[in-house]
Parts: C-alpha cells; sequence; structure tokens
C-alpha cells in the first residue's frame, strides 16, 4: 500500500503541475477558449493510462513477465527521475513556451496542438505510473494498491488546494528531490525484484537458483531485510527532508546572525 501511495502521488502531482502551469498560462494571455482542449487532453490522458495500465497488470501472470517488468520499470524510472530533479526548475518555462507555441497557431490548429501537447504531458505520467504499479501488481494485494491509489490520490488533491491557495509557501524543489529520493530508491528496489523473478524460472538462460535464494532476503515482505527495505523507501526521504529542512533553517539563520555584525 505505501509503495502505490506514494507513487500515485508524486505522478499525480506532477501531472497537476503540468495542468496547472499551462492553465495559468492560458488565462494570463486571455487565451481562456484554448482551456477546454487541455480539460479535454486530461480525458484522453487518463483513459490511454488506465488502459496501459490494465493490460500491463495483465502481462505480468508470469515470473519471467514480472520480472522483465520490473526491470524495465526500474531502469526507466530512474532515468527519468534524474531528468525531473535536473530539470524540474525549467519546467515553467518549457511549458510556457510550448504552449505559446501552439497558441499562437490560427483556428483549429491552436486546439489540436494545446489538447496533444496535454494527452502527451500527461500520459507520460499516467503510463510511468501504470508500469510502476504493473511492475509490482503480482505481488501486492489489489485491495491494497487500491487503498494506496486512493490515498495517494487523496494527497494529490490535497497539494492541488494547497497550491492554488498558498503556493508561495511550497517549496517546489524541496517536493522534487524528496520524492526523487523515493523513486531512486523504488527503481533499486524493482531492479532486485526483477532478478529475483527471472532467476527463479526454469528452462531459461536467467534460471539462478542460488542468486535467487540470495535475492530472496531483499524484497520478500515476510524476511527482516524486505521489510526494512520497504520502510526504507519512507524513512530515507523523510530523513532527507528533516535534514534539509534544519539546513535550510540553521543556514539562513546563521546568515542573518553574520549580516546583522
Amino acid at each position: 500500500m505505501l509503495e502505490t501511495l506514494l507513487i500515485t502521488f508524486r505522478e499525480g502531482l506532477e501531472a497537476f503541475l503540468i495542468v496547472a502551469i499551462t492553465l495559468a498560462y492560458l488565462t494570463k494571455t486571455g487565451r481562456h477558449d484554448l482551456k477546454k482542449p487541455v480539460y479535454a487532453g486530461i480525458a484522453a490522458a487518463l483513459i490511454i493510462s488506465a488502459t496501459t495500465g490494465w493490460h500491463i497488470a495483465a502481462l505480468a501472470d508470469t515470473p519471467l513477465m514480472e520480472g522483465a517488468l520490473a526491470l524495465v520499470a526500474g531502469v526507466l524510472v530512474a532515468s527519468m527521475t534524474y531528468y525531473m530533479m535536473t530539470h524540474a526548475h525549467k519546467m515553467r518555462e518549457h511549458i510556457g513556451k510550448t504552449v505559446e507555441k501552439h497558441a499562437n497557431k490560427a483556428g483549429i490548429g491552436a486546439i489540436a496542438g494545446v489538447f496533444i501537447f496535454t494527452v502527451v504531458m500527461i500520459a507520460r505520467e499516467g503510463m510511468e505510473t501504470a508500469l510502476l504499479l504493473g511492475a509490482i501488481s503480482g505481488k501486492t494485494d489489489s485491495s491494497q494498491m487500491m487503498l494506496g491509489a486512493a490515498l495517494g490520490i487523496g494527497l494529490t488533491a490535497f497539494i492541488g488546494y494547497l497550491w492554488a491557495s498558498q503556493s508561495h509557501k511550497i517549496n517546489l524543489k524541496l517536493f522534487m528531490q524528496v520524492t526523487g529520493v523515493f523513486l531512486f530508491l523504488f527503481a533499486i528496489h524493482l531492479f532486485l525484484y526483477g532478478i529475483y523473478e527471472l532467476t527463479e524460472v526454469e528452462g531459461t538462460i536467467f534460471y539462478n537458483e542460488a542468486l535467487h535464494m540470495a535475492m530472496k532476503p531483499w524484497v520478500s515482505t515476510k524476511t527482516l531485510f524486505g521489510q526494512l527495505t520497504i520502510y526504507g523507501l519512507l524513512i530515507v526521504p523523510c530523513a532527507w527532508l528533516i535534514i534539509s529542512y534544519a539546513k535550510d533553517k540553521f543556514f539562513t539563520k546563521n546568515n542573518n546572525f553574520t549580516a546583522a555584525e
């Protein structure tokens, strides 16, 4: 449940930020007529993401496919997270320029451009979520996944409300760092889980009983190491958040004290 909650929260909030920045730009430039294509694009992207998630979950019905999906998800998530953490400060500028380029087109071109841009950007987050959830669907109870997803969406809605009413109080950079740490750790967990699943498939080049048994303590939630790994996905990012907050607070205080002297 914890994994599902954090995945849907992180990816959901990224999608929300994309929509918020797009709508803010259209409002600022007075292009209210292009908001409908944005809403239509969101609906289309959600349908694409849900369909993709269903198909991925259906594929993860054997150790071979489950392991392969976990490895692919681990590599993609790590690379995408690195890109987002290093380019997050350019997100607003990139979205603004792209929307402006499409909005300046004539007639149906502007509508189609904004619609396609929204579908691509939101579906990218949705498909990443689908891949992550699909990769762990074989080892996670469906009711727990649904509960975790519901809580993640609820947290996204809450942060969305705060963003709309008190955006100046939200440290977006720190949020991206903290959730990025979680996703990096989760990518490592997925990679190990993928190796664990593949090495138990007899009759394939991946079969390795010794390696399979060696990986078990790290990925099974029934072992101490496995439980520590799962809880570490929450503990490490929280520790990062606390340390970053303390560092900024004391660093600011020290700077103010030095300046006063």
